[in-house]
């Protein structure tokens, strides 16, 4: 960003439009020479500014060693709109990732158990096909790293399994491919809160692509679970299938 717009409206240091709006979390009221200055400026001019206050966003996310958040920050500001893969481990390091993983497992289990194969594969040999796919949304907590790569975000479980009748058991076999995948973008309107900085408009992130190159992009991440297991019917019948 150019320096020269902090010098020739006002005498605001560079480093002040980081206290431009405050933190009403914690009940820290923005400056108001740099309120006052920011709102001299020209649309083209706020933009820039509001760049600066991402960037040190990025900076104070790295501090924190919040890399991943940094990261995809980064990559919407360098504006090349293209779909950013993010690491397995450090996305399945995240509880709300395993939990809501799980929460479609124990959904597979249940709608397994409604097939009745018990019935249906009655002969040694005996087998059959089940194919789903579920989806379960989930939020970031709101200090915690996921927050801002995210917010809100989405898994889809796809299941492939073959479940075969061997004498008095049922082998399940196949996987779970899961999908997890978001936008990085800004919707009018929308605020987000970000630790150090307050509630943030998504307006401004709006008008910093409108002028400064920064562009939206997909965020994806795929993994696969493998399974193998023997079950046996109960004694009234049905299978109750334990996938994990």
């Amino acid at each position: 960003m150019n320096e020269d717009i902090f010098k020739t409206k006002t005498d605001l240091d560079p480093s002040e439009y980081k206290k431009l709006f405050g933190d009403p979390f914690w009940n820290q009221q923005g400056d108001p020479k740099a309120r006052s200055f920011y709102l001299q400026l020209s649309e083209k001019e706020k933009a820039l500014m509001l760049k600066k206050n991402y960037l040190e966003m990025i900076k104070k996310a790295r501090e924190r060693n919040f890399n991943m958040a940094a990261d995809c920050l980064q990559w919407w500001l360098d504006g090349s709109g293209f779909t950013k893969n993010i690491d397995i481990n450090w996305l399945r390091g995240n509880n709300e990732v395993i939990v809501a993983e799980n929460v479609n497992i124990e959904r597979f289990e249940e709608r397994l158990g409604l097939e009745n194969f018990d019935e249906k594969l009655i002969k040694n040999g005996d087998f059959a096909e089940y194919k789903n796919e579920l989806q379960r949304q989930f939020v970031g907590g709101i200090f915690r790293e996921l927050y801002y790569v995210c917010g809100t975000s989405t898994i889809t479980s796809k299941a492939n399994f073959k479940i075969t009748r061997v004498k008095d058991n049922f082998v399940l076999s196949g996987t779970i491919i899961h999908y997890w995948w978001d936008r990085y973008d800004w919707h009018k309107g929308a605020n987000a809160y970000i630790n150090g900085f307050g509630y943030v408009n998504d307006s401004d992130a709006l008008l910093v692509e409108k002028h400064c190159g920064a562009k939206p992009y997909e965020m994806r991440s795929q993994w696969q679970q493998s399974f193998n297991k023997t079950f046996k019917s109960g004694f009234f019948g049905g299978l109750s299938v334990k996938l994990k």
